[in-house]
């Protein structure tokens, strides 16, 4: 009998994820791949094909590095060894760092999926390593939190995707590297992932090891176990926050009545007010809600809190040069009204 515990892991995985999914995916159902060549990827493809699904692998050359285009064009060809259909798809990417290649990516996959699924081979690994990141930022809940199963709100999907399904966040990265050795598949490895210039690989090759030595060997899937249960606690608030906003129909509109916040614990308000804010502000932190949560919570007429303004797509009437010669700058402010007391998102003008 061939010994092959680490493809087994890779397989149950992905077993795991379609029963608890059916029946939004099932055998013989068209799927997309995202395949950069790594172990990871190609780990998922060939459990995907086992599983018989309809897998269409896409391989994203973004030319960032000497050999890229070879390198797509390998895995694709052993993605079509694997059995399933293989493209490349060579993309420019606009900007600096790891966001901007990623978001060159995810446009690709949702393009090349044309409402199909796609897949990604994010592990429990990633989960470990994304816990500890968002511990030393300091963060919440929501980051702190695993990376969900399947998600519908991802720029993958923002692009054309069916949704984005994660099907082996209960596999481990030693799973896939095995499964490919196991199953003779010969996997590209990325110098970014060893780079002690990009932090997560040295979360991934420096302090993982070290708390392994530590803490014992076991610890990376104790943080991944962490990250699952952190992110069941973060939908149940998240769900309750969409019910809160749901309730007054408030969400992307300008106001909110304070009313709607007040009795609640304040994990709910600042969630409900992340929500209530939505595209209408640029990215939100822990201060930012702090602040306005105050407004609420902890009224004595203070000021208005700023936030920034909207990153891409701010509508024109979100200008930021005043009439008056001066600049913007987008708050949000409590106000008495007739109906009662109000948080009022707005601009306000500062003169030169």
């Amino acid at each position: 009998m061939i010994d092959t515990p680490h493809t087994l892991e890779v397989r149950r995985s992905l077993r795991r994820f379609l029963s608890a999914h059916a029946p939004r995916l099932s055998r013989g159902d068209a799927v997309v791949c995202g395949v950069s060549g790594g172990g990871d990827s190609l780990a998922l493809a060939a459990a995907c094909v086992h599983a018989g699904l309809d897998v269409t692998t896409v391989t994203v050359d973004h030319g960032l590095q000497d050999g890229s285009a070879e390198v797509a064009r390998e895995a694709a060809r052993t993605c079509r060894e694997l059995g399933a259909s293989a493209r490349t798809v060579r993309v420019q990417v606009t900007g600096a760092g790891e966001a901007a290649a990623r978001d060159a990516r995810y446009r690709a996959l949702g393009g090349c999926a044309a409402g199909r699924p796609v897949l990604v081979a994010h592990t429990a690994d990633d989960d470990a390593e994304g816990l500890l990141l968002a511990l030393a930022r300091g963060s919440g809940t929501g980051s702190l939190a695993g990376l969900r199963e399947i998600t519908g709100d991802h720029p993958v999907v923002s692009a054309g995707a069916g949704w984005l399904g994660r099907p082996l966040l209960h596999a481990t990265r030693a799973d896939t590297l095995g499964s490919c050795a196991e199953l003779g598949i010969d996997v590209w490895h990325d110098p970014h992932n060893t780079s002690a210039t990009v932090l997560r690989s040295r979360v991934r090759n420096e302090l993982l090891p070290m708390a392994r030595e530590i803490l014992g060997e076991h610890v990376g899937d104790a943080l991944a176990r962490s990250a699952r249960l952190l992110r069941e606690d973060a939908d149940l608030l998240d769900d309750q926050a969409r019910r809160v906003l749901s309730e007054v129909g408030a969400r992307g509109s300008a106001t909110l009545p304070v009313g709607v916040l007040v009795g609640h614990p304040a994990a709910l308000r600042r969630r409900v007010l992340r929500r209530w804010l939505g595209a209408q502000v640029g990215p939100l932190t822990s201060r930012h809600l702090e602040a306005m949560d105050a407004l609420v919570a902890g009224w004595h007429g203070q000021g208005p809190v700023a936030v920034p303004y909207p990153e891409t797509g701010s509508p024109s009437t979100l200008s930021r040069t005043s009439t008056m010669g001066g600049t913007r700058r987008l708050v949000v402010r409590r106000r008495r009204t007739t109906t009662g007391s109000q948080l009022v998102l707005e601009q306000e003008d500062r003169t030169p």
